[in-house]
């Protein structure tokens, strides 16, 4: 597994300095039907109001709701670590397309009410945010996910097409948390010697088996995925991450789009550094 590429790590030290960035929560494997899965479906549907609105919650900007206990005060910081998400988000995608409802609880009554499970939660065209978890890497984290499946046709053609360690691998990218940093992660895998095979994290089953309870082994899981992406996208960039998701949308094979893209990146470099020469 490669370490962090100098490009980015430039950016994960800036990031610390932003506040908000603080631990994010591993998000549960199985991610099992709610009531917002059933009333929302898997996709946006902007001729029908918010299941949200419905429920009460009270918005503070398009797409951004709160629950009626949230105290006003906090709708200032709430859009800061919004638009610093979205930043994040965007410098890896590019333009982002997704539009999710986001929903910012101040209880966990409220968090648990919709299903929600760690510290951020995504579900259909739906994130929730739970009271601990208002901190920009673990809202860019979800808003990856979302942005995934928008361009992909859903969350359900996400899950069906994409292995399970390459869609959180990628939304730990984007978060730049901290905590998943290549020190971290070197010194949970012996140097990488004890990693397991992402073959070991390509579904859901075997992404929580790995995880094991509680995120007990989330750097073996989450920290591994993270190494194996980063490495990939640092070879390829957002130009290949869009041309990884258009071969998915011809229903080309993930794990031959995914080779073929850094081959043909690698083989492009490889030309320029003969040119430079």
């Amino acid at each position: 597994m490669a370490r962090i590429p100098p490009f980015l790590a430039a950016t994960v030290a800036a990031a610390l300095l932003l506040p908000g960035c603080a631990t994010v929560a591993p998000t549960q494997a199985a991610k099992s039907p709610d009531r917002l899965l059933a009333s929302l479906g898997d996709e946006a549907d902007d001729s029908r109001p918010s299941p949200l609105a419905q429920d009460g919650m009270r918005p503070i900007a398009p797409h951004v709701y709160v629950d009626p206990d949230m105290p006003a005060g906090n709708t200032p910081k709430l859009l800061n670590v919004m638009q610093k998400a979205r930043v994040r988000a965007a410098y890896f995608y590019g333009e982002l397309l997704a539009q999710p409802d986001i929903l910012f609880c101040a209880s966990m009554e409220c968090y648990r009410k919709y299903g929600g499970v760690g510290l951020g939660y995504t579900v259909g065209n739906t994130i929730l945010i739970s009271p601990y978890g208002a901190r920009a890497a673990i809202v860019s984290h979800e808003l990856s996910h979302a942005e995934l499946a928008a361009r992909l046709g859903g969350q359900r053609q996400a899950q069906a097409r994409v292995p399970q360690w390459f869609d959180e691998g990628t939304a730990v990218m984007v978060s730049l948390a901290y905590e998943f940093s290549d020190e971290a992660w070197r010194a949970a895998c012996n140097d990488g010697e004890t990693s397991p095979r992402l073959s070991d994290l390509e579904t859901r089953a075997g992404w929580q088996y790995v995880t094991g309870a509680n995120g007990a082994n989330m750097q073996l899981s989450y920290g591994t995925a993270r190494q194996e992406v980063i490495r990939w996208y640092a070879q390829v960039g957002k130009k290949g991450l869009n041309q990884l998701i258009q071969a998915l949308k011809a229903n080309q094979n993930f794990h031959a789009a995914y080779r073929n893209i850094e081959d043909s990146a690698g083989m492009i470099l490889a030309a320029k550094d003969k040119t430079v020469l």
